[in-house]
């Protein structure tokens, strides 16, 4: 008789039963049991030759616009594997959950994909405060966590463990790349607005010390913090328009910078002040959905662009996308996705197995090809070296959105 494993891999382990002497009772008993057990293994599905992948982003609510094309691209991901057989010739499961944006709810969630759902590894989160409730799940569950989105360097650093892994960028690369572009814009005066939770007082830290490498002379005048989830900017807003900075550095995505931009327009901010951002507001989810509300000035990032072929793979990702979700100008946050689900099945391959432990001493130092190019990971930070493309976001004759133009790739590398 055979069971699975404890630790969550597919490798089967001998059961040993202790049986009476021959021709006893209790001997029969224990046979009929035998029976039964072996008969239950039938019945009861195991997933032992299948590989569930628990995926992990908010499709509800404020989070929405960047979770649910990740979530297309993780079914990509999925169906690509399963077209070329699988991993280890198993069949791949995607199981799915919304996290609601939410460090609570995305917790408990990944506690029922392993417990009840019997997933293999997590994928995704969105905000570091999710990213970070998940990975301690995935630290007492021993599964295997890769974060594709969630960018606080503490994951790598003051929160690694064994089991997490990340193939998204993180706020000292972000930071770093923020206070180039800052030295390149010359700014003097600096005022620097970040959300109020591990992504922005990280990425806050990482722009400080870019900014001792790249522009020392710069000083910053004001450090705000609004509230992850606000909608009301006001008073931040002519806080700024008051102390006589040049450019702002920030991180305020999604709908924070959309919120921002709309409440900051009227008070002529962006004429008056450069604005240089992380968190993604290059990419045509916000510019697309902002149109002609998107404001001068502004040089953000972006993981992808749908009108630049960073390497020969991406027009044919970037085709297969736009047939998928019915249109030409497809969003960013799909090729985060797909690049973990890769990650994964190229770690599981290598290891030949479904064992963590094995996984994970298979993704130190793993190396994979994507559609924006080559992406390795560092065996001693679990972090990938995770680029991204920046520049100012600019209007185009007929185009009524804006486009990243020049678009200058930023490598992930820190020179001290």
């Amino acid at each position: 008789m055979w069971f699975l494993n404890s630790s969550h891999s597919n490798e089967l382990q001998p059961c040993k039963l202790t049986l009476q002497q021959e021709g006893s009772n209790m001997f029969r008993l224990h046979k009929l049991l035998g029976s039964i057990f072996l008969l239950l293994a039938v019945i009861v599905p195991t997933h032992a030759d299948e590989i569930r992948i628990g995926m992990l982003y908010p499709i509800t609510g404020g989070g929405a616009i960047y979770g649910t094309p990740a979530a297309i691209g993780h079914q990509m991901a999925v169906d690509e594997l399963n077209a070329e057989g699988g991993i280890l010739g198993m069949p791949v499961i995607s199981v799915e959950r919304d996290t609601k944006l939410n460090p609570a709810t995305a917790a408990a969630a990944a506690k029922e994909m392993i417990t009840k759902d019997r997933v293999n590894v997590l994928i995704g989160g969105l905000s570091s405060a999710v990213g970070l409730a998940i990975s301690e799940v995935a630290k007492q569950e021993k599964v295997i966590y890769i974060a594709t989105v969630p960018k606080t360097i503490q994951m790598t650093t003051n929160k690694l463990h064994e089991y997490v892994f990340r193939t998204a960028s993180h706020t000292d690369f972000e930071g770093d790349a923020i206070a180039q572009i800052a030295a390149q814009l010359g700014a003097n005066k600096i005022c620097n607005i970040q959300l109020d939770y591990a992504y922005g007082h990280d990425l806050a830290d990482g722009i400080a010390r870019g900014l001792q490498r790249h522009l020392p002379t710069a000083e910053v005048v004001l450090n705000l913090r609004p509230k992850l989830r606000a909608t009301d900017y006001n008073v931040f807003i002519t806080q700024i328009m008051a102390a006589g900075c040049d450019v702002v550095t920030s991180g305020l995505w999604g709908p924070h910078f959309v919120d921002f931009a709309k409440q900051a327009s009227p008070f002529g901010l962006f004429q008056q002040i450069k604005y240089i951002t992380g968190g993604e507001i290059g990419s045509h989810e916000i510019a697309g959905s902002m149109g002609k509300d998107y404001p001068d000035n502004v040089w953000a990032n972006s993981y992808e662009l749908w009108y630049y072929d960073s390497n020969p793979e991406h027009r044919s990702f970037q085709e297969a996308l736009a047939k998928r979700l019915e249109t030409r100008e497809t969003p960013m946050w799909p090729v985060l996705a797909l690049i973990g689900v890769r990650m994964y099945a190229a770690g599981v391959e290598k290891a030949g197995s479904l064992d963590p432990e094995k996984v994970s001493q298979a993704l130190k130092g793993m190396s994979i090809e994507t559609p924006v190019g080559p992406r390795t990971i560092d065996p001693m930070t679990h972090q990938a070296d995770t680029g991204q493309f920046w520049g100012e976001m600019v209007k185009k004759e007929g185009v009524p959105y804006r486009v990243m133009d020049p678009i200058i790739y930023i490598p992930a590398v820190i020179e001290e």
